[in-house]
């Protein structure tokens, strides 16, 4: 079974970390960049929580024809990672998306059909620092995948089946891969968003009403928008269980003045609502107000 792998970053990095540490049993695991990017990982390796990992780097080209397809880029590099799919697409390959948000697989589907495209997310807890990719495994990293319109279905669960048996990865299928997804997204929204702005990590939801309210009423105003795709959220704001201390990805995109996924996490909503006319304002505000800190970051006010 081939098996590539598109992103080496703090979610890349668990599977890296998942196929490194299991017997290869007829699995042939690969990370494929272009030639810069294969350059860099070939010289240097991802370490991950404290080991250096070397797995089999290599171009599109090169790699060729994958059973399964593991997007882990950010959302803000999807568009450039989709062009490297091409020539790792076969009759019979998988892919699985780990990105933010509720719209990737739409845009993978449209480049190479959607009979290859399988619906996921992943829960996991990681991070960047000093060069390498920090894990917790306390937390309890997960995967779910399901299919919501692909062509011979079973088939392609099976084939995420076989490529993480035997490994430490762990994935489940879901029940309702649309409701995971989209409560993925309205908790990334309400979560991840209000920390970046304020500045605060985990703690802004267990001990500030006013970190509360922000979050309810994101929480609030996705809630109608999934309505409008099919989905019913709760009504019950979903808060991340973790550590108080706790900083999500936007938050660590805004700490390293890095652009984040600001675009990719509420451009989507932002346009569910201006097709059908509705009101978004706490998405609105909160979509302008991390623009604005990344105008900050990039020194348009100094």
């Amino acid at each position: 079974m081939k098996i590539a792998l598109i992103g080496a970053g703090a979610v890349g990095a668990y599977f890296i970390w998942g196929f490194g540490n299991a017997d290869p049993a007829d699995r042939e695991f690969t990370v494929v960049a272009d030639k810069e990017r294969c350059e860099k990982l070939a010289k240097n390796g991802v370490k991950v929580n404290g080991k250096v990992y070397h797995p089999a780097v290599k171009s599109p080209d090169e790699a060729g024809i994958q059973d399964l397809i593991i997007m882990a880029v950010k959302g803000n590099s999807l568009d450039e990672a989709i062009k490297l799919l091409p020539p790792l697409t076969g009759e019979n390959t998988a892919v699985i998306s780990m990105l933010n948000g509720a719209d990737s697989e739409e845009k993978i589907a449209d480049a190479i059909g959607s009979e290859h495209v399988l619906h996921c997310i992943i829960l996991i807890a990681s991070r960047r620092a000093n060069g390498e990719v920090v894990i917790d495994m306390d937390y309890n990293t997960t995967i779910y995948y399901g299919a919501d319109y692909p062509v011979d279905q079973e088939k392609k669960l099976s084939v995420v089946e076989q490529a993480f048996e035997g490994t430490a990865i762990n994935a489940v299928r879901s029940a309702d891969i649309m409701l995971d997804i989209w409560s993925k997204y309205a908790k990334n929204i309400c979560n991840n968003l209000p920390q970046a702005i304020i500045g605060a990590p985990a703690a802004l939801y267990t001990r500030s009403e006013h970190g509360m309210f922000l979050a309810d009423k994101l929480w609030a105003e996705v809630r109608m928008l999934a309505k409008l795709r099919g989905v019913e959220l709760p009504e019950k704001t979903g808060i991340y269980e973790c550590a108080d201390s706790s900083r999500y990805s936007t938050l660590q995109d805004v700490d390293a003045h890095r652009r984040t996924e600001v675009d990719n996490l509420c451009g989507y909503l932002l346009e569910i609502a201006a097709e059908n006319g509705i009101q978004v304002p706490y998405i609105e505000y909160t979509y302008h107000a991390i623009k604005a800190i990344e105008e900050k970051n990039d020194g348009m006010f100094d």
